[in-house]
């Protein structure tokens, strides 16, 4: 799971009143992103109180029902206003690409599968007298997953559009920048820099994205200077070469070890000069040789 959050405070405030927690067990990620009421230093710990409570208690087993119980009487119902303290989305991707959602009073979650974004079947529950929208799906590799506070949506609002960016033109915009190779945070990032344009600089309200990318695992293997022993040289070396992936040497005295026990004498690749950095050597089966 390659995870990317990116945040903006609402203009004039020292705080975010958003808040992201991340926890893992030995099966999974928990991802809680919080909204609290307002902005400012209150929202900021209100936020904080939910998407800690609610990623710890998910880590150490609680069921979500124990949890939102638990915020329930923890974070009580704004009078005057009839709204909750603290908004909150919890998705727990597993393992084996399984994946649940439960949603408070947020936006709704993105979920892209082969380049477009699918409706996420959704059921609700009254739980500690708030109701929870929760999913539950599978994701395979290239998927992704996009969890937003309700600041992405507003974005634009009194500026370039009356309602807002919204989610359907969210959707959309996340359909046309979907990319395999970009990384979940530059992607995030991407994300809430048009936030802040379609704000006008001056964002209206905390905005917070989180994106999930769901794929098969890459592989780089390091190896940064010779062992303590010189006897563990071959040990070591033949590590280094039944590694799965990409895999580096750094340091010439490691690489003319790593050449030794491979039975290849290094060469150095002077095309790759550069003022800045030393020439990179060439071994047989090693991605780079770096001095």
């Amino acid at each position: 799971l390659d995870i990317g959050i990116s945040q903006l405070k609402k203009s004039g405030e020292e705080l975010c009143g958003d808040t992201v927690e991340i926890q893992q067990t030995e099966d999974s990620n928990i991802i809680v992103l919080s909204d609290g009421l307002g902005s400012g230093v209150k929202a900021n710990i209100l936020s904080q109180i939910t998407a800690k409570t609610a990623s710890t208690m998910l880590q150490k087993g609680s069921k979500i029902e124990e949890v939102i119980e638990t915020l329930a009487h923890t974070l009580p119902m704004c009078q005057a206003r009839q709204l909750a303290y603290s908004t909150f989305t919890i998705a727990q991707v597993f393992s084996d690409g399984q994946v649940y959602l439960a949603e408070y009073d947020n936006p709704e979650a993105f979920w892209g599968h082969q380049g477009k974004v699918i409706p996420i079947p959704k059921r609700e529950r009254v739980i500690g007298g708030k109701i929870i929208k929760e999913s539950y799906f599978t994701a395979v590799d290239g998927d992704w997953v996009v969890i937003g506070s309700d600041g992405i949506l507003h974005a634009g609002i009194g500026s370039i559009w009356n309602l807002g960016w919204g989610w359907d033109r969210v959707s959309k915009h996340l359909e046309n920048t979907a990319s395999k190779e970009k990384a979940a945070a530059d992607w995030a990032g991407d994300i809430t820099r048009l936030c802040s344009h379609l704000y006008g600089g001056k964002t209206g309200d905390d905005a917070s994205v989180v994106v999930l990318k769901i794929r098969n695992p890459r592989h780089l293997t390091v190896l940064i200077g010779p062992p303590a022993q010189r006897e563990d040289d071959d040990k070591v070396v033949k590590r280094l070469i039944e590694s799965p992936g990409e895999k580096i040497v750094c340091g010439g005295s490691t690489g003319n070890i790593v050449g030794r026990c491979i039975g290849f004498e290094v060469k150095v690749d002077l095309k790759s000069n550069d003022e800045r950095v030393p020439p990179t050597g060439i071994i047989p089966g090693i991605d780079l040789v770096t001095e």
